[in-house]
C-alpha cells in the first residue's frame, strides 16, 4: 500500500482547500493510498501564544486592504471546493506546533485506524477556518483530539512531551531543508508528487500514475 504524505499547516487556507480537493479525488480511486499528515511551519517565528490576526496580516501583507483582497480570493476558492472559511470569526493567528504534536500522536495511537488522524485534520482545519477557534489553546486541542478518537489524556501528554516537541520541529525543519517551501505539498512514498491545492480531477489522474511509476521502478530495481 502506498503512502501519500500531506505536508501542511493547519492555519494555511490553501491546505484546507487542498484537503477538500484531495478527499474528493481519493473517493474516486479504486485503491487509494494511505494518507498521513506531516508538519510545516507556515509562520516559523510565531510566538507560542499566537498573535492578533489583524496585526499578523498587516505585518505580512503591508495593509488590511491587501489582506482583505487575498481573503476574498481564498473564500471564493474555498466555496468552489465545498468548504467554508469565516475570516470574520478569526480574531487570532495561532501557533500550530502543539496541533502538529497532537497529530503526530494521533497517527501513532491507533495505527490500525487511519481514520483517526484524518478526522483530527478535519477537526483542526474546521475549528480554525470555519469556527474561528484558537487551535493553539490546550483546551481546544484536547476537545478536538477527543472528538476525533484520540483520548484526551494521550493528547494532554503529547503537548507536554519535550521529545515529541523536538521530533516535530526536526521533521518540519527537515522537510523544509529537503525543498518543501510551500504547502500543501504531496509526497508519494517519500517522493515529491505535487505542490499546491491541485484540482481533484488532476489528482485523480496523477496519483494512480505516480503509484504505477514507482511500482514499476521498484520492480525493475529488484530484477537487477
Amino acid at each position: 500500500m502506498s503512502t501519500l504524505s500531506v505536508v501542511s499547516d493547519f492555519v494555511c487556507p490553501w491546505c484546507f482547500i487542498g484537503k477538500a480537493r484531495l478527499d474528493a479525488a481519493l473517493s474516486q480511486l479504486e485503491a487509494p493510498p494511505t494518507v498521513q499528515y506531516l508538519p510545516f511551519k507556515l509562520n516559523p517565528t510565531m510566538p507560542p501564544e499566537g498573535m492578533a490576526r489583524a496585526d499578523y496580516r498587516r505585518q505580512k501583507f503591508g495593509s488590511m486592504q491587501h489582506s482583505d483582497a487575498l481573503d476574498t480570493q481564498v473564500r471564493e476558492a474555498a466555496e468552489d471546493s465545498g468548504v467554508t472559511i469565516r475570516h470574520d470569526l478569526m480574531e487570532r493567528t495561532p501557533n500550530t506546533l502543539k496541533a502538529h504534536m497532537v497529530m503526530a500522536m494521533a497517527a501513532s495511537v491507533s495505527p490500525d485506524n487511519k481514520g483517526v488522524p484524518l478526522r483530527l485534520a478535519d477537526a483542526l482545519f474546521s475549528a480554525y477556518f470555519t469556527e474561528g477557534r484558537d487551535i493553539s489553546l490546550d483546551e481546544v486541542l484536547l476537545e478536538l483530539a477527543e472528538t476525533s478518537g484520540v483520548p484526551a489524556s494521550v493528547a494532554a501528554a503529547a503537548i507536554k512531551d519535550e521529545e515529541l516537541l523536538q521530533a516535530t520541529n526536526t521533521l518540519a525543519d527537515g522537510l523544509a531543508l529537503q525543498g518543501v517551501s510551500g504547502v500543501p505539498t504531496l509526497l508519494l512514498d517519500q517522493h515529491f508528487l505535487v505542490s499546491g491545492a491541485v484540482p481533484s480531477q488532476d489528482l485523480v489522474r496523477l496519483i494512480p500514475e505516480a503509484i504505477s511509476t514507482l511500482k514499476k521502478a521498484a520492480q525493475e530495481k529488484a530484477t537487477h
